[in-house]
Formats: C-alpha cells, sequence, structure tokens
C-alpha cells in the first residue's frame, strides 16, 4: 500500500524501566549552587534539587508556539542581555516517571553539536521544570515534507542527502558518547532558520539514554511506529535502531511517503518485523541507484550487517550528494557577486 506520510504520530510502548542507576541532577545555570538543599525542596523539586524562579531571569511571552501531552513552548527573552530564546515548560505532574525527565535534562545539558538541540538554562518550580533553548524559526522537517510532496516524489536527493547527512553526523556523536536517541523522526527534527540551506536541529531526547559497549541490549519497545527497528520491536536491541530510523527518514525525503505502512500501529509493526520494502514507481522512478543503495544499507533486518552511522557517512550518495550541493552553492555565489560587478558597472 502506498499513501502521502502519515498524520503526526505519536510514541508507542513508551514504558520504559530500562534507565540506568539514577543520575545526580544536571549542572544547569541554576543547579550550581554550592549550598545544600533542604528536604523541602527536594521533595518538591525532584528533577533539578533545588527550586529556581525562571521569571527572575526571563521574560516568557503568553503566546504558545507549540505544545504537545506534558507541555508547551513559548518564546522569551532574557532580561540581561535581551537575546530571544525558547522555553518548553512540562508540568511535572502530567509525567510518569521524573527520573526520566531528570535524565533527559543531563543528557541535554552534556550535549555540543552543532545539529543538536542547544540548552541554554533550566528551572525547576513546584509544578514545572523550564527547559530554555535557543530558538529555531525554521520550523520542522515533518511539515516541509508535507508542503513539498506531489505524486512525483518529494524533495531532490540532493537537498535529502544534505539533510540526511546533518542527522546522520549527530548520531554519531551520540553513539560516540554512548547514547542512543530512540525516537528519530521528521517531528523531532528542526530547521533553525527559512533560509534555503538552513541548517537542522535534533530535538526531543525524551526517550533517550545512555548505553555503553558491551551493556545488555536494551528491551522495551519504544519509539514512534513507524521509525521503530524491527529488533527494537521484539525487545533486543541496541543504538543501531537509530540507524534504521534515519533509513526510514531518509526514504520519506525521497518519496513523502513511509516504507513499512499500514493502517493500525500493529499492522506498522508487522510491516516492519517481515522488514520486506520496494521502490515504486510513484516517487522512485526518477531516483538513482545510489539512493535506494544508501537506504538499502541502513534498513538491513539483521542490525549486525546494518551500517552505523559513521560508515552511513561515508557512503558515495552521501558523499557525492553533498559535493554537488556545495559546487551549486558555489556557483550561485559567483552568479550573484558577478550580477553585483554588473550593476556597479552600470551605475558607473
Amino acid at each position: 500500500m502506498v499513501s502521502r506520510v502519515s498524520p503526526r504520530s505519536r510514541k508507542v510502548a513508551v514504558v520504559p524501566n530500562d534507565a540506568p542507576a539514577k543520575t545526580a541532577p544536571p549542572k544547569c545555570a541554576k543547579t550550581e549552587s554550592t549550598r545544600n538543599c533542604s528536604f523541602y525542596e527536594e521533595d518538591q523539586c525532584p528533577v533539578l534539587g533545588i527550586r529556581s524562579n525562571i521569571s527572575d531571569d526571563y521574560h516568557i511571552l503568553p503566546r504558545v508556539l507549540g505544545s504537545g501531552h506534558y507541555g508547551s513552548v513559548r518564546e522569551c527573552v532574557n532580561r540581561v542581555d535581551r537575546k530571544w530564546y525558547a522555553v518548553k515548560s512540562i508540568e511535572k505532574s502530567k509525567i510518569g516517571r521524573l527520573d526520566h525527565l531528570q535524565r533527559e535534562v543531563y543528557l541535554l545539558s552534556k550535549m555540543n553539536h552543532d545539529n543538536i538541540i542547544n540548552m541554554v538554562d533550566c528551572y525547576e518550580d513546584e509544578e514545572h521544570v523550564h527547559i530554555v533553548t535557543d530558538k529555531y524559526t525554521g520550523g520542522e522537517l515533518f511539515d516541509k515534507i508535507i508542503e513539498n510532496t506531489t505524486k512525483d516524489g518529494c524533495f531532490s536527493e540532493v537537498k535529502s542527502a544534505r539533510i540526511i547527512k546533518s542527522i546522520l553526523e549527530a548520531v554519531a556523536y551520540l553513539h560516540a558518547n554512548e547514547i542512543v536517541h530512540r525516537d528519530i523522526k521528521p517531528e523531532n527534527i528542526l530547521f533553525e532558520s527559512n533560509d534555503e540551506d538552513s541548517a537542522i536541529k535534533l530535538i526531543d531526547f525524551g526517550l533517550s539514554r545512555r548505553h555503553q559497549r558491551g551493556q545488555a541490549l536494551m528491551t522495551n519497545p519504544v519509539g514512534t511506529a513507524y521509525y521503530m527497528s524491527p529488533e527494537l520491536l521484539k525487545g533486543k536491541y541496541d543504538k543501531s535502531c537509530d540507524v534504521w530510523s534515519v533509513g526510514v527518514v531518509a526514504y520519506i525525503l525521497v518519496c513523502g511517503y513511509p516504507p513499512f505502512n499500514g493502517d493500525t500501529d500493529p499492522e506498522i509493526f508487522e510491516a516492519i518485523k517481515k522488514g520486506s520494502f520496494s521502490f515504486p514507481s510513484k516517487g522512485w522512478s526518477d531516483v538513482s541507484d545510489e539512493c535506494k543503495d544508501f537506504i538499502k544499507c541502513l534498513l538491513r533486518k539483521d542490525p549486525r550487517k546494518r551500517f552505523t552511522a559513521e560508515e552511513a557517512l561515508m557512503h558515495p550518495w552521501v558523499r557525492h550528494s553533498c559535493i554537488f550541493s556545495k559546487k551549486q552553492e558555489l556557483l550561485a555565489r559567483i552568479n550573484k557577486l558577478t550580477l553585483g560587478v554588473k550593476n556597479v558597472r552600470v551605475h558607473c
């Protein structure tokens, strides 16, 4: 069955009990105090361990930019440097296990990569945890896919490869630091700006966790239906599940619909477990063999044979497409410069 990319999908089977031992509160700007927290504060502020008022440092605008199951995102302004940021306010009462929220904040505090969301600050009061991040204005990759999908496909191979390269660089960074994302999908990829060549940012580390080399396989099937790998659904998986998700995203970027489809989550899961997919003429008739081979390497059913993020970055489709993209950018700049010189001559 071929259909358009799915409506905004929900996370499924999110009941992880595979959390590692409780981590220390993350060292955000407001948790670096050297004084000891009172028992009351530890009880009221289990995520950061200390209560702080975000309004002391930021003015939060009332307009909601986006909302989800656990909270909302709004704009805010730093009261000192007047810079604009985004703040995600999470209602603690809606979180089943606050140690998972603590883990998310902890992991975000350790991130330092151009293609991963940058957490600026974090606050906790009696009802909320407020995560302040850089503000990204380009929107979700999911919405761009919806806007660009036609009967002939979605993005060009060059643009698809550029986006996938950035995602893979983020994933390679995570895996090198023994972190597994577990929910890579277009909804969790933002464009930094509305520029044609805008950088992308991987967001939402709510399902992420550390998984060290040699550690027992993860067992909880968490994630979002269309992007879950066969071994994840079977309950025995490692970091290679992220590479599978990138392969699904790559497939969708090119043609506009997912490789494993169904009307219900169980139907989607069955299609994924079988691991069989094809490149029908709709959206694939003019696509290169290199692109198809790249996707096949990421969607290998056996995770032992599946490419790693580093290997995927070395695939000819990614390398050649990105070289071509850079040549196009260079030619565009030369043409713009040439036009500017002609205009100067005319005015002279």
